[in-house]
């Protein structure tokens, strides 16, 4: 009885055993399962966050490692190129579209910019001794917006006007994300107002040709 008591014992210790790490395994799986889809939303999010902050183009992120008169220099040589492209798309609406909203934000382009490039100029020569560079196709990006300006020369009406939006609001946001640098870069009274200006400016026809894209190009 004593043997049959004591193998009864074991068995039955060995059957909670059992039961135990059954158990155990079974939590260890469902911890495991409810965790993975976790790690896997986390790696999207990531993802999705990083895609939505490296957005960024060539003119701006050259001018980032700058600071002081370097960058002072760069930026302004920089954006007279810059500036000098958007003319040269804001001359082409008068002959491609008669959309009069068109041949006012034109107009407005051209004066604007036109009197910062003579600015920047000026400033150039003044407290450096410097002029705007003489190989535009040397400033990062100018390269891609040549190639952009080749379809728009050949596009007309609402070929033209649907181009020259979506050209023209990058073209803008590049001038923004730029000026919005000179705070951190530099102390130069002239070209803090210079960036708040282009800034203002700017941001308030990227806002009105949205509007257009909305109202003209409907899906």
């Amino acid at each position: 009885m004593q043997i049959n008591k004591r193998f009864f014992g074991l068995l039955v210790g060995s059957v909670l055993l059992l039961a135990l790490l059954a158990a155990c395994g079974s939590e260890t799986s469902g911890t495991g399962a409810a965790t993975q889809p976790t790690s896997h939303s986390g790696m999207d999010m990531g993802t999705s966050e990083a895609t939505a902050t490296t957005t960024s183009d060539p003119m701006t992120d050259s001018l980032k490692p700058l600071q002081g008169k370097e960058f002072e220099i760069k930026f302004m040589q920089d954006m007279i190129v810059h500036h000098q492209s958007a003319i040269a798309m804001a001359q082409l609406v008068p002959d491609h579209t008669k959309r009069p909203e068109l041949l006012t934000l034109s107009k407005n382009i051209t004066t604007a910019q036109t009197k910062e490039i003579t600015e920047m100029t000026n400033w150039l020569s003044e407290w450096y001794q410097e002029k705007p560079v003489s190989d535009s196709m040397s400033v990062p990006g100018m390269m891609d917006m040549m190639g952009d300006m080749e379809k728009l020369k050949n596009a007309k009406d609402a070929e033209f006007d649907k181009l020259f939006i979506d050209m023209m609001i990058k073209h803008h946001q590049q001038a923004v994300s730029m000026a919005q640098l000179i705070p951190d870069k530099t102390q130069r009274p002239e070209l803090v107002q210079l960036g708040k200006n282009i800034v203002q400016t700017q941001s308030a026809e990227i806002k009105e040709m949205q509007g257009w894209q909305k109202e003209w190009f409907k899906s």
